[in-house]
């Protein structure tokens, strides 16, 4: 038998004054969506760019939480979506998902599957790069 505890961090503000929380101190989506370093690291470029541009540590921070907020709720919304996926409470769903796994490997089912399970992709993914700065 294994146990563990299954989470996710959700907080009002991610930061106060000039300190920060980054990566799974404040935006941990859980096991179940796989996504905490990917996440992390995301979190962490947001964050060089927003404190880079902005006139003020304060607005930096309050910037590229804006900016990154909505990705993470949409990441742990998928993984609130999928804890009966990956925790089935049925013999019947355990046997549906066996099923789904196997169809996972089809061309087109696949990519529908990963979506299903990691969220859809978000404007805010598609468009990191550098932001340019104020003078340029």
């Amino acid at each position: 038998m294994y146990y563990d505890h299954v989470a996710q961090v959700e907080m009002e503000r991610w930061s106060r004054g000039r300190t920060v929380l980054v990566g799974d101190a404040c935006q941990a989506v859980s096991l179940l969506a796989g996504q905490g370093a990917s996440m992390g690291v995301g979190g962490s470029f947001v964050l060089g760019e927003e404190l880079a541009r902005a006139g003020s540590v304060g607005e930096g921070l309050e910037r590229y939480e804006r900016r990154w907020r909505p990705v993470v709720e949409e990441r742990q919304r998928a993984a609130r979506r999928g804890t009966s996926w990956f925790l089935p409470t049925t013999s019947g769903r355990l046997r549906l998902r066996r099923l789904f796994l196997r169809w996972s490997a089809l061309p087109g089912v696949d990519r529908w599957v990963a979506t299903s399970l990691s969220g859809k992709p978000s404007r805010v993914v598609k468009d990191l790069g550098p932001v340019a700065s104020p003078g340029s």
